[in-house]
């Protein structure tokens, strides 16, 4: 026989109701889908490593991504705009 240990945690009363939902449309439970992330977390933290090596989850998640600085996208002119475009107006 398989030994398997439990774990109680505590959720605030909309994540539970959300995570049953789920759980219903994928007609599976609760304890199923928690299974299923756990099994899943040892790669979720290697990919969640940044570069200080330490995984970034919860509040550490939340501070790093509050004190980093937005990237800005690289916006480039439409060829129309400037004047380099090989289309002629007709």
């Amino acid at each position: 026989m398989r030994t398997v240990r439990n774990i109680t945690v505590a959720v605030d009363p909309e994540i539970y109701r959300q995570t049953r939902r789920i759980a219903a449309e994928y007609d599976t439970t609760v304890t199923d889908m928690v299974r299923f992330l756990l099994l899943a977390l040892p790669e979720a933290v290697k990919a969640a490593l940044h570069p200080g090596g330490r995984p970034q989850f919860g509040l550490a998640a939340a501070r790093a991504a509050a004190s980093a600085t937005p990237a800005t996208p690289a916006i480039r002119p439409s060829p129309e705009k400037t004047g380099n475009s090989p289309c002629k107006p007709v």
